[in-house]
């Protein structure tokens, strides 16, 4: 009996040992680091903002704050854990003064008209989007 008891626990902490090397989170579903710079077509930095990739087919959506330098990383269930496996729709958010319009062009903030996409396939993701300026 004790022999099996010793399997057992063996056996449960290498599978505790396996999900948390795959980047296994809270949710259940592996997430890979997943990083990029924004910047707009002429090639400077979006200098602050949102990210945000959506897959509708798994319900699931990540985010990433755009920094100062147009960096960013994604995070599902905690601030840069990552984002699952799949094919996503990106929006980007532009940061703006109190009263004035972003200077992201509008159609890459609505899912509906954003022509940017994301396929995250495992490993180190580095992503990076160009967007037009508001006119």
């Amino acid at each position: 009996m004790k022999k099996t008891r010793g399997y057992a626990s063996s056996a449960l902490l290498a599978a505790i040992l396996m999900l948390h090397l795959t980047g296994c989170s809270p949710g259940g579903i592996a997430t890979y680091p997943t990083s990029g710079k924004v910047t707009y077509t002429d090639g400077s930095p979006v200098t602050g903002g949102l990210i945000i990739f959506a897959d509708s087919a798994q319900n699931i959506s990540s985010e990433g704050v755009i920094e100062s330098d147009g960096s960013y990383y994604m995070g599902t269930y905690s601030g840069d854990d990552g984002v699952p496996q799949g094919n996503y729709q990106v929006t980007i958010q532009g940061f703006s003064e109190y009263g004035k319009q972003s200077q992201i062009a509008g159609k890459f903030a609505n899912r509906e008209r954003t022509p940017l996409e994301a396929k995250v396939e495992g490993a180190n993701s580095s992503l990076d989007f160009q967007v037009e300026r508001a006119r």
